[in-house]
């Protein structure tokens, strides 16, 4: 009896230690993939201004910064206590320091600030970022009102445009202009879980099964104000949140065309590249996504648009940086190849995610003019 009491101790503590990683990994993934709290603190302040000169600042990084960020390529907002400027590419650099374009925007930076990179690289809103008239409307949706920025255009195809998770409307300025530009009406629309719009029942996010109601909404609403076909836009779980309207939503057909800035199309996929990235053993994977299913109540495959996407039958520009540290390239590398019939692909050298404008701004410009000159 002893013997078999101990050997079942034994069996139970073994079990222990082998679900004890998994059981930390399905909280991580929780709260850092599931819970809208994770994305409420702004982004520390990564890097420190060491020198300002005429068109040049050199920054290093900061006590709170991840190595590198002050050497990420492409332009961006730079952002500290007392003031913003524009950041362009990197001049020189020696691993260490990096000196680079720098045009002031506002306030009084200064020389031992610290301060941070923001990839949107547009301040407030269209108005603010670049002259372009636009309205505050609310989108009524099933779970209350929620807000969107409206542009207006000449033509009857419309933009619906949708941010990614943890970001918000100001990641839709880079593209904006090129929309205005070629006459396309646009929203770009919130949805639950945003800040300051109605949370999910349940509190998470739940990568485009639930939020693809918001955007049926807008698409209703730019229906309802006159439009006949919408282009959508998704950024990363954006991408997500409009394959799931594809498959969901009864306003599907609707749709002219897409869109795409590193979308995310498969959880799995994605969490296994954020695995990788951290070196974490892959086979802890197959306990803590069982772990994570069970307890927050949710199916992996809800969160699966690979097949969604390669059954498209309207244009898709999709762009992809070969650097993203957060959604795996090689999904957007595997609609691209599946479908070429339907799919300009931009994959950008040295992208991180959702970068290819600010590595190469001007080469995201003449993909975007080319395709909706072409969907037209």
């Amino acid at each position: 009896m002893r013997t078999r009491t101990l050997a079942a101790a034994a069996a139970a503590a073994s079990a222990a230690a082998f679900l004890a990683p998994g059981v930390l990994l399905s909280r991580m993934l929780h709260r850092a993939g599931f819970d809208p709290a994770s994305d409420r603190l702004p982004a520390p302040f990564s890097v420190r201004i060491t020198a300002i000169a005429p068109g040049r600042i050199t920054l290093r990084r900061g006590p709170a910064g991840a190595p590198g960020a002050h050497l990420e390529p492409g332009r961006y907002l730079l952002e500290a206590a007392r003031g913003r400027a524009f950041l362009g590419p990197v001049l020189e650099s020696n691993g260490v320091v990096a000196i680079r374009e720098f045009t002031p925007l506002d306030g009084d930076l200064r020389v031992g600030d610290f301060a941070r990179l923001d990839p949107f690289a547009f301040p407030g809103d269209p108005r603010e970022a670049h002259g372009i008239d636009f309205d505050e409307v609310d989108v009524p949706a099933p779970l209350g009102r929620f807000p969107a920025w409206y542009t207006p255009g000449r033509r009857e195809t419309w933009a619906v445009m949708v941010h990614g998770k943890g970001a918000n409307r100001r990641e839709t300025l880079r593209l904006l202009p090129l929309l205005a530009e070629a006459g396309y009406p646009s929203l770009a629309i919130t949805y639950r879980n945003d800040e300051g719009c109605p949370p999910a029942p349940h509190g998470r996010y739940t990568y485009g099964r639930d939020e693809y109601e918001e955007l049926e909404a807008a698409v209703r609403f730019a229906i309802e104000l006159g439009a006949r076909r919408i282009l959508l836009v998704g950024y990363s779980m954006g991408g997500a949140i409009c394959l799931s309207f594809m498959e969901r939503s009864n306003l599907a057909s609707r749709t002219a065309g897409f869109i795409l800035d590193a979308p995310m199309l498969d959880l799995r996929s994605t969490v296994a590249h954020g695995a990788r990235q951290r070196r974490i053993p892959l086979w802890y994977l197959a306990v803590s996504n069982r772990i994570a299913a069970r307890r927050y109540r949710f199916s992996w495959d809800d969160f699966d648009y690979r097949r969604t996407a390669m059954d498209l039958q309207v244009p898709v520009l999709l762009f992809h940086g070969d650097a993203d540290p957060t959604v795996p390239v090689a999904t957007s590398d595997a609609l691209a190849a599946a479908r070429p019939d339907i799919v300009r692909y931009v994959r950008v050298p040295g992208a991180g995610h959702v970068r290819a404008w600010n590595v190469d701004p001007e080469g995201y410009a003449d993909a975007v003019r080319a395709f909706l000159a072409a969907l037209e």
